[in-house]
């Protein structure tokens, strides 16, 4: 389902040459707080859409590189490997949250931007939340009740930083329109396999080597990297059992062996 927009930054709230009491910067990040009705855990995948970057290949309108992704239940934050590559437009993220607790989602900005005298990382899109298939197997044959609070928060941090003594710091938050319009949400597990139909062209170099990365692929790159990995296959047990656990990790209930 469709949660909400987002948008990060790491910038100057005025570009120069605007006056230096004015010229603080802004970092900015996306906050989801999300609570499981049901009465078992759930595996939920967050994925974040962004804006295609202009011009392409913008280093400063992606997340890749840029940004990480955290939840958090009642204790430290929990990194989730977050997963999209440099030419990506899709990145995602997985988490269990267990029976009636309730956690913080949260996409920041890498603190490697901060140190920016003159910072220019903005990037926008929507994010949705899904119940993926485990092992195979979709998670609930009903839908699930969430309830869903998207946020912006953000910092203004002094013109000094990261040097200097003291610091002038100001903090803003702000809710986000869930896109539903209203707090209490159902989604529904994903229920089938989606079959990739192969078209010309799916044999050309894979956008990435990552399997983690394919669970927000489309069609054609999950077409591309299957067959890429039948393709390498040999008599070697262990190359079938990689191309198992890659199944796998894709949510395709199939397991290939040598006999």
């Amino acid at each position: 389902m469709e949660i909400s927009t987002f948008e990060l930054l790491v910038k100057r709230i005025a570009p120069p040459p605007a006056p230096q009491d004015v010229a603080r910067r802004v970092v900015q990040g996306y906050f989801l707080t999300i609570t499981n009705l049901e009465f078992k855990p759930l595996t939920y995948r967050i994925r974040f859409n962004i804006s295609k970057p202009n011009p392409a290949g913008d280093p400063d309108r992606t997340l890749f590189g840029n940004a990480a992704l955290f939840y958090d239940i009642a204790g430290a934050n929990t990194p989730i490997p977050l997963s999209g590559g440099a030419n990506s437009t899709i990145f995602g993220g997985t988490f269990v949250l267990p029976p009636r607790q309730t956690a913080s989602v949260q996409l920041l900005p890498n603190p490697s931007l901060f140190a920016d005298q003159n910072p220019d990382f903005e990037v926008r899109g929507f994010v949705t939340l899904s119940l993926p298939r485990i092992q195979g197997q979709p998670q609930s044959t009903t839908p699930v009740k969430v309830l869903l609070n998207p946020e912006i928060r953000g910092t203004f941090l002094p013109n000094n930083f990261p040097g200097g003594a003291g610091g002038d710091f100001d903090q803003i938050n702000y809710p986000l329109t869930v896109a539903t319009g209203k707090a209490l949400n159902e989604i529904v597990s994903d229920q089938r396999i989606v079959i990739p139909v192969i078209t010309p062209g799916v044999l050309q170099s894979l956008p990435t080597d990552s399997i983690e990365s394919l669970l927000d692929a489309d069609d054609l790159e999950k077409s591309q990297s299957l067959i890429q990995l039948m393709a390498q296959l040999d008599g070697d047990p262990k190359s079938l059992e990689n191309l198992s656990d890659a199944l796998s990790k894709l949510n395709i209930p199939v397991r290939v062996s040598s006999t």
